[in-house]
């Protein structure tokens, strides 16, 4: 079947779509496990700048930068840690990002994800964003801290190993832009002031704890220790997730619990990643469906432009 497609706008006038709309309330009321995938869409009203406007963050990097040409998908490729000036931009654009996003509030959006938690609908919530607003608004993610763990203590503020508990119900795909991790040994920090300061200039800082563990093994006389530096622990293009064993085991639970209803919401289903976890789960979902309620949608999706031609026998619903 064709996608239907459905015009919030019209809907004051369209008895037709205010039947539709109502089907789709009805759907989300009666589904007990949903899942939710989300992008940047979501948070787009809560005064993050976006990078192509006249004001937008790339333009502002540009104006600190005025000889340095690179494009600003650029700014999150992996390949741009090879090159010293390129590294110091992402650093700079990074750092307004991150001043950008702690002004920012939860939208609507967000605090919906937290009610369809209160009320024991959401099974998972996995998110292309790397703001930490499902958070804010109280929904437990990735970013927050294990119930079951402690931190450790010490001058640096280091955070445990990071590891993704069962409870966690907002899975950040591509990382958090509030903590920073060392490039040599993974130790996760908070992103401090301190990390701000320095990141705002195009630099960065050694690891604290690589040069902790190096500065012991030289005042007994043993080799030095390579110290790696600190970067935003986000995902770029082309980089592995730190935590992919523990996303890739919590998909496979939520494959395996029957999940009744898919909503997407913000993003246009271009980056691979997340177009296969949408598949899995539709498909999933389809084949725990009872025949009964095939009429009922199952997949929808929820985003001002229309989805692709190949999610035509996917998403039942656009809105």
């Amino acid at each position: 079947m064709p996608i239907t497609t459905l015009d919030l706008d019209s809907a004051p006038n369209d008895a037709s779509t205010r039947r539709s709309l109502t089907s789709l309330s009805s759907a989300v009321v009666k589904s007990r496990r949903i899942v939710v995938v989300t992008g940047a869409g979501i948070s787009s009203s809560c005064g993050i700048p976006d990078f192509r406007s006249s004001d937008g963050l790339y333009n502002l990097v540009k104006q600190q930068y005025p000889d340095v040409v690179i494009k600003g998908r650029d700014l999150f490729d992996a390949s741009l840690f090879r090159d010293q000036t390129s590294t110091a931009v992402f650093y700079t654009f990074i750092s307004g990002l991150k001043a950008a996003i702690d002004k920012a509030e939860p939208s609507p959006t967000h605090h919906f994800l937290n009610t369809l938690n209160k009320r024991g609908k959401l099974l998972r919530s996995y998110t292309q964003n790397i703001d930490g607003l499902e958070e804010r608004s109280g929904l437990n993610g990735t970013g927050s801290p294990s119930p079951t763990s402690t931190t450790v203590e010490t001058d640096m503020s280091k955070t445990e190993k990071p590891k993704i508990s069962k409870d966690t119900k907002n899975i950040q795909l591509h990382g958090d832009i509030h903590q920073v991790r060392c490039t040599t040994c993974s130790a996760m920090f908070p992103f401090s002031e301190e990390h701000m300061e320095v990141f705002q200039k195009g630099t960065t800082t050694e690891c604290p704890e690589c040069k902790q563990r190096c500065d012991e093994r030289v005042a007994r006389s043993a080799r030095a220790l390579r110290v790696g530096s600190l970067r935003p622990a986000i995902v770029l293009y082309d980089e592995a997730h730190p935590l992919g064993d523990d996303i890739a085991t919590i998909q496979t639970t939520d494959l395996g619990k029957r999940p009744d209803l898919l909503i997407i919401m913000g993003t246009s289903l271009k980056v691979h990643g997340c177009k296969k976890l949408v598949k899995d789960f539709a498909k999933a979902i389809r084949q725990n469906s009872p025949s009964s309620s095939t009429a009922s949608p199952k997949v929808i999706f929820v985003n001002k432009t229309a989805p692709a031609a190949e999610w035509s026998t996917i998403i039942d619903v656009h809105v």
